[in-house]
C-alpha cells in the first residue's frame, strides 16, 4: 500500500524532469500489425529512484497486463511486476527476466532477504533466509549464510552457507543444517 500512495504522490506531486527519464523495457500490447510482440526497450520511459517507480503514461498504457493484470518490466537494472494502477514489486532477476510465478508466489528481497509475494503483490511469506528457490510440491529450498558470486561466465552461482527445505507456512520440513551437497530431498 505504501508504495502505491508513493507513486500516486510522486506523480501528481513531483513531476520528473524529461532528463531524468530513463531506458525501459516491456512486452507492448497487441497490435493489429504486431500479433505476437516481444520484449522491446524504449527510451525517455521510466526512472526507478528511492524505492519509488514512475513510468511515463504513455508507456504504462502500452504494457500488455496478462489475466492476472501484470506487466513484467524492467527499469534502472532492476526487474519489475507492475498492476496497472501503478502497483509494482521488485522481484528477483531470474531466466533472462522477472522470477516466475510458482505455486501462485514470486520472490523480491525484503530487508536483504528472500520473501514470497502473491499475484496482488501482496507479502505472503518473509521467512528471513539469504536465498530461497520457488516453491515446487509446496516445499522451497532455502539456505542461511550462502553467498551469490559471479562465475567465470558471468552468472551467478550460491556458494556456502547451509540448507533445508520449508513449507509454505515457513516452518522447516528439512532443518537448514546441511551442506549443499550433503542436502535431504525429502
Amino acid at each position: 500500500m505504501l508504495r502505491y500512495i508513493a507513486v500516486i504522490i510522486t506523480l501528481f506531486i513531483y513531476p520528473v524532469k524529461a532528463d531524468d527519464w530513463g531506458a525501459c523495457g516491456y512486452i507492448p500490447k497487441k497490435t493489429d500489425q504486431y500479433q505476437h510482440p516481444e520484449m522491446e526497450v524504449f527510451n525517455k520511459c521510466a526512472t526507478y529512484k528511492s524505492g519509488i517507480l514512475q513510468i511515463s503514461e504513455e508507456h504504462i498504457k502500452n504494457l500488455d497486463f496478462d489475466k492476472f493484470g501484470l506487466a513484467s518490466f524492467f527499469s534502472s537494472g532492476q526487474y519489475f511486476y507492475v498492476k496497472p494502477d501503478g502497483r509494482f514489486l521488485p522481484v528477483i532477476f531470474y531466466d533472462n527476466g522477472t522470477d516466475y510465478f510458482e505455486e501462485g508466489l514470486t520472490r523480491s528481497l525484503r530487508k536483504g532477504k528472500v520473501a514470497y509475494y502473491n499475484k496482488d503483490l501482496e507479502l505472503v511469506l518473509a521467512p528471513g533466509y539469504d536465498w530461497a528457490w520457488p516453491f515446487h510440491n509446496g516445499k522451497a529450498l532455502v539456505c542461511e549464510g550462502c553467498v551469490l558470486t559471479p562465475d567465470k561466465y558471468g552468472h551467478q552461482v550460491l556458494k556456502g552457507g547451509l540448507w533445508g527445505y520449508i513449507n509454505k507456512q515457513g516452518e522447516e520440513v528439512v532443518p537448514v543444517k546441511y551442506k549443499a551437497s550433503d542436502i535431504p530431498n525429502k
